[in-house]
């Protein structure tokens, strides 16, 4: 299907962000739904060409920013009703909900198929009474509220940056400093509520298919589906100036700002893709509706995104910045217009400082132009990136678990980890950050018995967590960990150090997903799910994280109508980081090939990434396939370079553990380009 855009007639936003939960104790504070919406509105009011104006963009938050009133529930309620009454038909609607979610006992059983409901917790919420939060806004709601703005003719995208629930994972205790979850407790009794220990699904209660009659449209946004959590934390992660934003609303903003112009669907595939870089294999976030349609039914922009510079001294400054891809380093062409290619530049300038929608840049040497000057460039000019840094590292923060009895068992891994980070020989490049940092990798030092208390085992370990510090709740799907009871053994050592290679490559492979060029519509791949028994097999989209059963089967195609032959390569990245090279094949122009990748499932459950790479051939060059990437994963750093790398160049810095690369964004006029696709994938027993 075709991206439709439509040219709106109004374009209205909702902000809900709620900070502090006065009712409910110090330890409901939340830091960053504030933040979320303060970003948020200052991008859409910041692109003009989205659309949007203060006097139709509404805010409701606590926590330090302005706002045009408090978000609890009467004035949520009140808000939502004004937009019934103002819309019409043709109308865009933004709605955004940040802030704690849960789940209570549902008002109405009967419409509820896990017996409950869930919520969203407004600034007033009280504490629990006999099953339900006092002033809770509830799914059946806010549906209703949904379908009356609907009912109007307007098209909604609602987003919930919150949790619903907290029986899939628990906190390990070693959290790193600013992480917390948009989560608080269920108020009722396991097993209280008839159904919900079966509740593996959010229960739909918005209507998300494609609108009927007169009635809008809608697209709906998850950060988290039912029984997960979802984070809030410093970001980015490696800013020196990080601030706290909800995961799932920073990330969202930072693949928009980034791709303007893509369908709700490639916005979800560009957060499921973040997320794999960042190596949150949990929470799942989950898409609904008309994701086809363009984002904000944008028309009319730019392919490349290219910004107006302002000259203040010495300096160049533009209204853009890390969201928009311009980060600490970055290299941007002078173009005397923006419809002129790089072939025209004026000069270059190298990104200083830079906020999340701002950045400062000073003339550079580069491309075998001197410096421009500032002061002579025509008012026509503006900045395009041609050049981003691009950073192959694995944080890791090792800590003991708080309260526990293993400080010297810490202490000697801390040793261990630092010794094998400073291995120039090692094929990873290896990063220790102090205890409190964010990390891609959360180690902590614990027995099997201090995480799970109805497991044995009192000997210290060194346990493999994401960089939230989450543990699956279920003890049967504990994550990895090596012993540390009297050392390590020589073969324990060189487990770990496979352990750090095996993260570093999974993780960095999801990087190159920015860097993709190749043009996908005419190099088409697709991969359907056939079951086990019987039925016809269904497309799985790349915006979605389907369920294999043990004995369904992936099938996989290939059309190559591009006027070059590409090479394609297949990788499986397992829950233990494992990378399996699954195809390597060079597909002339014209070729059209089908296949089956066999039963994922039976190799393990949890969540499996399927790689997809696709690189132009050069003449008279030979298939150069990516085995050299398979490894085992977790089992019971090279000389950095300088300079454009290509996407060959690239991929083979991940297997050598190379540490930071100039990549270029746009690959070069003779380089040749590629692309990498994500596919996430949950295996379930049985």
């Amino acid at each position: 299907m075709l991206p439709t855009a439509q040219a709106w007639a109004q374009k209205f936003a909702l902000f809900v962000a709620v900070n502090d939960y006065p009712l409910l104790g110090d330890e409901a504070t939340l830091h960053g739904p504030a933040n979320d919406a303060d970003l948020m509105s200052r991008y859409l009011l910041a692109t003009p060409e989205l659309g949007f104006s203060r006097e139709r963009v509404t805010i409701l938050a606590n926590g330090g920013i302005a706002a045009d009133g408090e978000p609890t529930r009467q004035e949520i309620g009140d808000r939502l009703e004004a937009l019934v009454r103002t819309v019409s038909a043709g109308d865009f609607v933004y709605i955004h909900f940040a802030g704690h979610g849960s789940r209570q006992r549902a008002r109405d059983p009967r419409t509820e198929p896990d017996g409950l409901d869930e919520i969203f917790l407004p600034s007033d919420t009280g504490p629990a009474e006999d099953g339900t939060y006092p002033n809770a806004l509830v799914d059946d709601d806010l549906g209703a509220a949904l379908d009356a703005i609907r009912a109007r003719g307007a098209f909604v995208f609602i987003l919930f940056d919150s949790c619903h629930s907290s029986t899939a994972t628990r906190a390990s205790g070693a959290e790193p400093e600013g992480t917390q979850y948009r989560w608080l407790p269920e108020p009722y009794e396991p097993g209280e509520v008839p159904g919900a220990a079966d509740a593996a699904a959010r229960e739909a209660t918005l209507a998300a298919g494609e609108s009927k009659g007169d009635a809008g449209g809608l697209v709906a946004f998850y950060a988290a589906q039912t029984i997960e959590k979802t984070p809030e934390m410093p970001l980015p992660r490696d800013g020196e100036q990080a601030t706290t934003y909800g995961l799932f609303s920073y990330t969202m903003l930072s693949v928009l700002a980034k791709n303007p112009g893509i369908t709700y669907r490639e916005l979800a595939q560009g957060i499921l893709h973040r997320y794999a870089a960042g190596n949150f294999t949990k929470p799942t976030p989950l898409f609904e509706g008309e994701l086809d349609r363009v984002v904000f039914g944008e028309t009319d922009r730019a392919p490349r995104l290219a910004w107006p510079v302002a000259v203040d001294g010495g300096k160049a400054r533009i209204a853009a910045g890390a969201l928009q891809g311009l980060e600490r380093g970055a290299i941007l062409a002078l173009l005397p217009d923006p419809l002129a290619d790089e072939g025209q530049a004026l000069g270059f300038l190298r990104v200083r400082t830079n906020d999340p929608l701002a950045a400062e840049a000073t003339p550079a040497r580069y491309g075998g132009l001197n410096p421009p000057v500032l002061a002579e460039l025509p008012a026509t000019a503006v900045a395009r990136i041609v050049e981003k840094p691009l950073s192959f590292r694995l944080r890791v923060e090792l800590t003991a678990l708080p309260g526990g009895a293993h400080n010297d068992a810490a202490a000697y891994a801390r040793r261990e980890v630092e010794k094998i980070a400073a291995d120039e020989q090692l094929p990873a490049n290896l990063v220790v950050v102090p205890p409190g940092e964010q990390a891609d990798l959360q180690l902590i030092v614990a027995s099997t018995g201090e995480l799970y208390p109805n497991e044995s085992g009192g000997e210290p370990r060194l346990w493999f967590l994401p960089p939230g510090g989450e543990l699956p709740a279920d003890a049967r799907d504990k994550p990895h960990s090596i012993g540390l009871a009297g050392g390590m053994t020589p073969e324990q050592q060189a487990q770990l150090r496979e352990n750090f290679v095996a993260v570093f490559r999974a993780t960095s492979l999801a990087q190159l997903t920015e860097l993709s060029e190749l043009d996908r519509g005419k190099v088409r791949f697709g991969l359907e799910q056939q079951p086990a028994g019987a039925g016809a097999p269904r497309k799985l989209e790349r915006s979605t994280v389907p369920v294999l059963a043990r004995g369904d089967q992936l099938i996989f195609s290939i059309d190559n109508q591009s006027t070059k032959a590409v090479d394609v390569d297949m990788l499986l990245i397992g829950p233990n980081y494992s990378i399996k090279h699954m195809l390597g094949l060079r597909f002339q122009r014209g070729d059209n090939i089908k296949g089956a990748l066999g039963d994922i499932a039976d190799a393990g459950t949890g969540l499996w990434r399927l790689v997809v790479v696709m690189r132009e051939a050069g003449r008279n060059s030979v298939h150069s396939d990516l085995s050299f990437l398979n490894q085992i994963g977790t089992q019971t750093r090279a000389q950095a370079a300088t300079g454009a790398r290509d996407f060959g160049q690239l991929l083979k810095d991940i297997g050598g553990g190379a540490a930071t690369r100039g990549a270029s964004s746009l690959a070069g006029r003779n380089a040749l380009k590629g692309s990498l696709d994500i596919f996430n994938l949950e295996a379930v027993g049985g």
